[in-house]
């Protein structure tokens, strides 16, 4: 009784686990740890050790081909609740990443398992030692599937936030399919030998039900990531609505303001008061802050650019604008606010670390070009810049809070079946967009509506 248990533990449930634990670590590699990660992680393997042992214990006393299969999601709960243990990551998060692992390691052991049905091992038995045979082949497959694997899929999702994931459906559905796997495997065990054609189509079967789990996993996290970055930049849109409406009213009460000051200070300059030459240069210079009138043809990029000028003005930075107001009526009053705010608020900020006063300078030009319209921004940069499909990446420390200013602005391009684009050259930034125009008849439809 004892040779059998031991049999099962070590020629079966070990291997299995160890198998399990390094498919699951291709998933679970970056999230966030618990406090003593390793202690709790030492911790479970000695426990998952016992709790093995006790498993191969009834598998010998009970060896029937179900009794198996509730023994391997013995196992895999078990794997669960380490995981669950060591990281600090929703009960969600935990499952999709053994549910993947589990499919990994399942499609391992069957593409093994096609092989060995295959007569090709006995073949190569006949050459070399039948352990170091099995050994090699089955490191082989293991080693191949988990490249494979991490290249295909965990890479991929690795690139978006689990964090995110809420479609309760695909990890049902992921998890329906991988029990029946599991139940399908223990029953093939059981007349492994005896109908080999049959093991096969039920390896093969069992693989492609893998690869779908890990196919739907992936696409599910990428459309999840796609989709909450779509509400986000959607909610900067609404936001930068709202803020363009009160930047106008901000703006418009400015340029009171400043005309109200402009003739008094006519006033006081044809001497009806009794005021110094040098008090009147100070309030020239004070007022001159303050002349923010922008005319583009085009009011909401006459606010923005009422609103950079005033920054820029007051922190030192140059800002040159020529800009065809006139042919951007097809956008939106909003749209058109976020799309130049983002390219604006951008280029300040990159010009606004830069310890040379001279370089602090933005070029921004909007013009007309056959039926084109070309948006260009130009400004000095300092550091350096990576890209990740044809967008700079977010230089601040929190990549899933920022970024979102590039993809609202591509977004908003793409909308009107243009395109936008960044080169950086040396120490220069430039981004450029292109926007074909509609017809005359539709291009102050969206216009009118927002306004």
């Amino acid at each position: 009784m004892i040779e059998v248990i031991m049999i099962y533990y070590l020629n079966a449930f070990i291997p299995f686990y160890v198998q399990l634990g390094i498919a699951e670590t291709l998933f679970v590699i970056g999230l966030k740890r618990k406090p003593m990660f390793v202690v709790r992680l030492i911790t479970g393997i000695v426990i998952s050790a016992a709790a093995l042992f006790l498993l191969s214990v009834i598998n010998a006393a009970l060896p029937l081909w179900y009794v198996g299969a509730l023994l391997y999601v013995a196992m895999f709960a078990i794997s669960i609740g380490i995981l669950v243990v060591c990281f600090d990551e929703s009960p969600g998060t935990i499952l999709f990443c053994s549910v993947a692992g589990y499919a990994a390691q399942n499609m391992a052991y069957r593409l093994f398992s096609v092989l060995e049905t295959s007569t090709l091992l006995f073949r190569l038995m006949a050459y070399m030692d039948r352990q170091i045979v099995y050994n090699l082949f089955s490191a082989l497959c293991v080693a191949a599937v988990y490249v494979f694997t991490w290249f295909m899929f965990a890479r991929r999702i690795k690139n978006h936030s689990l964090a995110r994931i809420h479609n309760r459906n695909v990890l049902v559905i992921s998890a329906i399919t991988l029990i029946v796997v599991i139940v399908l495997c223990s029953w093939t065990n059981n007349y492994y030998w005896h109908h080999l054609p049959l093991v096969m189509i039920n390896s093969l079967f069992s693989i492609l039900c893998c690869a779908f789990i890990l196919c739907l996993q992936s696409d599910m996290v990428v459309n999840v990531g796609l989709k909450a970055d779509i509400e986000i930049i959607e909610k900067m849109w609404r936001d930068d609505k709202r803020r363009y409406e009160i930047a106008k009213e901000n703006i418009d009460i400015i340029n009171v303001k400043y005309h109200d000051l402009k003739h008094r200070l006519l006033e006081l300059k044809a001497g009806k008061c009794e005021v110094s030459d040098e008090e009147i240069r100070e309030i020239e210079d004070a007022i001159g802050i303050y002349d923010t009138s922008v005319e583009t043809g085009c009011d909401p990029l006459d606010v923005i650019l009422s609103e950079k000028s005033l920054y820029c003005r007051r922190n030192g930075i140059t800002l040159t604008c020529m800009v065809d107001g006139g042919s951007l009526t097809f956008m939106s009053a909003s749209e058109l606010y976020s799309l130049f705010g983002n390219i604006l608020s951008n280029a300040v900020e990159a010009v606004s670390d830069l310890s040379d006063g001279d370089k602090k300078v933005i070029s921004f030009t909007v013009r007309r070009v056959g039926d084109m319209l070309i948006v260009e921004s130009e400004n000095y940069y300092s550091g350096n810049i990576s890209f990740k499909d044809g967008l700079p990446l977010t230089s601040k420390g929190d990549k899933q809070s920022h970024g979102y200013g590039m993809k609202s602005i591509k977004m908003l391009a793409e909308k009107y079946g243009g395109e936008m684009s960044v080169y950086t050259d040396e120490d220069v930034y430039r981004l450029t967009i292109l926007l074909p125009l509609p017809p005359p008849e539709e291009n102050t439809a969206t216009m009118k509506e927002a306004s």
